[in-house]
């Protein structure tokens, strides 16, 4: 029996001992945590578009949601969350018009493709125009 009570003790003891030096590990990294967390939350804040300000991002608005949802976004980095997990929160809680920089989808395919497709026809059609002109006759009243 005494030997059960001796393993149980130093179990115990362990367990205490184990227990400390984690905390102690979870203090020194938080200590280093808030300007980490700090510094990832001004990256996503700066790719995400405040929803209450026109061409502005959450990092430059003032407005009281982007605010909010700063809070949020540094929160979510203190729970553990990466950044595509936050900006997929905000995704889904506020539409793909949050993004600033919006996802090559069928959707978007369009929006990014579509200006480079009218400026090839433009060019198209121009050298099309530059090479059927036919010369101009040269007339005798310039000759003085």
């Amino acid at each position: 029996m005494t030997s059960i009570k001796r393993l149980l003790l130093l179990g115990a003891t362990l367990t205490l001992l184990l227990g400390q030096a984690q905390a102690e590990v979870q203090t020194n990294t938080s200590l280093q945590a808030p300007a980490v967390l700090k510094r990832q939350a001004i990256e996503i804040a700066a790719t995400l578009r405040c929803p209450m300000s026109t061409n502005q991002n959450l990092l430059d608005s003032q407005s009281p949601i982007a605010s909010e949802l700063k809070a949020e976004i540094y929160l979510q980095l203190e729970r553990g969350k990466t950044a595509d997990e936050i900006v997929d929160f905000m995704v889904a809680r506020y539409g793909e018009r949050i993004r600033y920089m919006p996802s090559l989808t069928s959707g978007t395919a369009l929006l990014f493709f579509m200006p480079l497709g009218l400026l090839s026809a433009v060019l198209f059609w121009y050298l099309r125009q530059m090479h059927t002109r036919r010369p101009l006759p040269h007339s005798q009243e310039h000759r003085s």
